[in-house]
C-alpha cells in the first residue's frame, strides 16, 4: 500500500519512484477527486444532446460535466482495485484496497480478498447464480492525473480546464489500452508523471451494441517537470489512496473477526477473469 508520506522525488532513484507510483511492480475517503469518463450517453437528464465518444469530467465550479475530445492527460499514479457492483442496489457493495498490481494482496471490506473474484476455471464449477455474480466483480485500473482541454458544458457553452486533477477508472475494453499506455512509458524508461497522453476514442460495434474505447497517444518524451503545485497534487492523490485503504483495512478486520474460519483466502495464484475482464485479456 502507498503511505501518506510526501515523496521527496529528488532523493529517490527512478526505479524507486516507479515502484512508489505503480508504474512498476513492487511488493477514497478523505479528499475526493472528480472522475474522468468516456461518454456513452446521447443525452443527459435535462435533454441536452451529449457528444458520444467524448471525455467528460465533473467541474464543481460550474456544478456540471465538461465534455471534450481530444484531451491531454498527464498521469501521476497507476493503481488497481477490485469492485463488486450490484445493479439491483445500483451501488458497489464491496471493494478491495487499492493496490499497485494484481499480484498484491487485495483484501476487501467484507473480510475476503478480491471481492471474492475467482479464476475462470473455478467459475465453470459454480452454479448459474454464482456465475452471474462473478460477472459483476471486476478489476479496475485507476490512473490519477491531470487533464487539460478546451471543452463544452452540457448546454453547449465553451469551458476550458487546465491541469485539473482527476481519477480515470477503467475496466473491460478500456483496461487494456490504459495498461499498454502505462507499460509504454516504462519501456521507454520514462517516469510516468513526466509523460503525457493524448486521449481520443474509437467507435466499435458488437452485434447491436455500439460502444467507445479509448485511443491513447503516448508522449514519453514530454519530460514534464514537477512544480510545487504538482507535488501538492501528488500528495493529495496519495492521501486519497491511503484514506480509502485505511477504511477498507479497518472493515476487513471487523469482518474477519465475525467469520468462523481462521484461514485467509489464498491470493498468491495468478488472477484470471471471465469474458472481457482485463486480466484475462492481458494474459493472452
Amino acid at each position: 500500500m502507498i503511505g501518506s508520506e510526501i515523496i521527496n522525488l529528488n532523493k529517490m532513484s527512478d526505479e524507486e519512484i516507479m515502484i512508489a507510483i505503480g508504474q512498476d511492480k513492487g511488493s477514497n475517503v478523505g479528499p475526493s477527486v472528480p472522475r474522468l469518463g468516456l461518454n456513452r450517453s446521447p443525452e443527459d437528464d435535462f435533454g441536452n444532446r451529449l457528444p458520444l465518444g467524448s471525455y467528460f469530467v465533473y467541474d464543481p465550479s460550474i456544478g456540471g460535466n465538461v465534455y471534450g475530445i481530444p484531451i491531454t492527460f498527464r498521469p501521476f499514479l497507476s493503481q488497481m482495485q477490485y469492485m463488486h457492483f450490484d445493479p439491483d442496489k445500483n451501488e458497489y457493495v464491496n471493494r478491495s484496497v487499492i493496490v499497485k498490481n494484481w499480484n498484491d494482496e487485495a483484501i476487501d471490506l467484507q473480510g475476503g480478498t478480491k471481492c471474492s473474484k475467482v479464476s475462470r476455471k473455478e467459475v465453470k464449477d459454480l452454479p448459474p447464480e454464482q456465475q452471474a455474480i462473478q460477472k459483476l466483480i471486476r478489476c479496475y485500473q485507476l490512473v490519477y492525473g491531470l487533464v487539460s482541454f478546451d471543452g463544452k458544458k452540457a448546454n453547449g457553452e465553451s469551458h476550458s480546464l487546465k491541469n485539473f486533477p482527476v481519477i480515470w477508472r477503467v475496466t473491460g475494453t478500456g483496461f487494456r489500452p490504459v495498461q499498454e499506455a502505462v507499460e509504454e512509458t516504462k519501456q521507454a524508461k520514462k517516469l510516468l508523471y513526466k509523460c503525457s497522453f493524448t486521449l481520443t476514442s474509437t467507435k466499435q460495434k458488437t452485434g447491436s451494441n455500439v460502444y467507445y474505447v479509448p485511443d491513447i497517444d503516448v508522449n514519453s518524451s514530454a519530460n514534464l517537470s514537477m512544480s510545487k503545485d504538482d507535488e501538492a497534487t501528488f500528495a493529495v492523490f496519495l492521501e486519497i489512496i491511503k484514506s480509502e485503504n485505511d477504511e477498507i483495512v479497518s472493515l476487513w478486520k471487523a469482518a474477519k473477526a465475525k467469520k468462523p474460519t481462521s484461514r485467509d483466502g489464498d491470493t498468491a495464484t495468478i488472477i484470471k477473469d471471465i469474458e472481457a475482464d482485463p486480466i484475462e485479456i492481458l494474459s493472452k
